[in-house]
């Protein structure tokens, strides 16, 4: 850390009456960009883990991920990450790393971003699923911000000014009005007498061996008691090494007959990692039901499938 943030600091800093030093979490916040790069290597059948250390005198925040993988055609290198928090990204064994995250508005956003204190740690884990030829060369870009607690003032409106701030329908041509409030500065929000818990549904996993039947199923069924708010689809497709083509189309419903696409898609060149416009809203007790055609295949060698479903479940606070 520079001696500016030093000295941002230790002007935060406030006096317990034990005399002692207490840094406030609250009121106004000045946030420093710093985002941390973590290069990976991973040789051929190997599985390795690698860890990332934050440091600095106070809370980052993480707020993306960016990879340099997400545009190019590696397949069979799986990725899971673990956050601080000890929460692990994806649901089952991962992702395969080709269709996690790329750059710019192509990144992995953060919803809702994530204070990591000082000290703690970002694990992340590549596995080899096919048997490589040669090395790959990972590199996943951390980004965020410190957070620089003052006690005294009010959280300023850094927005203030942004045409971010513009009302989302101003009846003009240059405007989206399909687009994600998120891109208008708008954040998610839970209703008052509501409580939100982040949680990633995994599907099991379609295996298809390329000549036998192409079609298949799998099936997502959400807890009793709550309902699912779906924000993000993410789609794993994994081919064994001797194949040489392969799409899985598929057709998105639940078990009471609403269908999310009426015809089959690419799911994973078409939805996958894209943020939903307005939530998803999934019932208690109902089931997501994926039905899958394998086309266009060539080579010999399996397939396989698995869907990811990214949201938050919302229960009714009691006595609220």
């Amino acid at each position: 850390m520079s001696m500016d943030t030093q000295l941002l600091q230790e002007g935060a800093a406030i006096m317990s009456k034990c005399g002692a030093f207490n840094v406030p979490r609250q009121g106004a916040v000045l946030p420093l960009i710093k985002s941390w790069l973590m290069p990976m290597i991973l040789q051929p059948n190997q599985t390795l883990t690698f860890t990332k250390e934050i440091t600095g005198d106070t809370v980052w925040n993480l707020r993306a991920i960016s990879s340099d993988q997400g545009s190019n055609s590696i397949t069979g290198v799986r990725l899971q990450i673990q956050l601080p928090n000890g929460r692990f990204l994806f649901g089952g064994n991962g992702i395969d790393v080709g269709q996690f995250a790329w750059i710019g508005s192509w990144r992995y956003l953060m919803t809702p971003d994530l204070d990591c204190e000082p000290g703690s740690k970002i694990q992340v884990t590549l596995q080899d699923t096919v048997g490589l030829d040669a090395a790959v060369a990972v590199n996943l870009l951390f980004e965020g911000a410190y957070k620089f607690y003052f006690s005294s003032g009010n959280a300023k409106d850094l927005s203030t000014g942004l045409a971010s701030t513009a009302s989302r329908y101003q009846g003009i041509v240059n405007e989206n009005i399909l687009a994600p409030a998120y891109t208008a500065g708008y954040g998610l929000e839970t209703p008052q007498g509501f409580e939100d818990d982040l949680i990633t549904y995994s599907s099991n996993i379609a295996s298809i061996t390329i000549g036998n039947p192409v079609t298949s199923t799998v099936k997502i069924p959400i807890d009793n008691g709550v309902n699912f708010h779906c924000r993000r689809l993410l789609f794993d497709v994994v081919a064994s090494a001797g194949v040489t083509a392969g799409s899985w189309l598929g057709r998105i419903r639940t078990g009471d007959g609403y269908a999310l696409n009426e015809d089959f898609i690419d799911l994973a060149r078409y939805l996958t990692g894209a943020e939903m416009a307005h939530d998803w809203i999934i019932t208690s007790g109902d089931a997501v039901i994926i039905d899958l055609a394998l086309a266009d295949t060539a080579g010999a060698g399996t397939m396989t499938f698995q869907c990811h479903l990214e949201g938050v479940r919302r229960r009714k606070v009691p006595g609220v």
